[in-house]
């Protein structure tokens, strides 16, 4: 059993740590970076989505004094 490395992987949602051969490691497209204790890259922030605000809706009821002055 010499040889298994633990890398770290994602199985429907759920993280998970397997121990591997470099074949067996190779055959599934994990990488160096997958490896318990490699240091990632912290991912990179989305900008902030900037809000379009809709303007305030016209008031179209209509008002006593404007009743009054017809």
């Amino acid at each position: 059993m010499a040889g298994l490395k633990h890398y770290s992987v994602n199985v429907n949602g759920v993280a998970a740590t397997l121990r591997l051969s470099d074949a067996d490691a190779k055959t599934r497209g994990l990488t160096a970076a997958d490896l318990v204790g490699a240091k990632k890259p912290a991912p990179k922030a989305k900008p902030a989505a900037t809000k379009n605000v809709p303007a305030a809706p016209l008031n179209k009821s209509r008002t006593a004094a404007a009743e009054k002055a017809e």
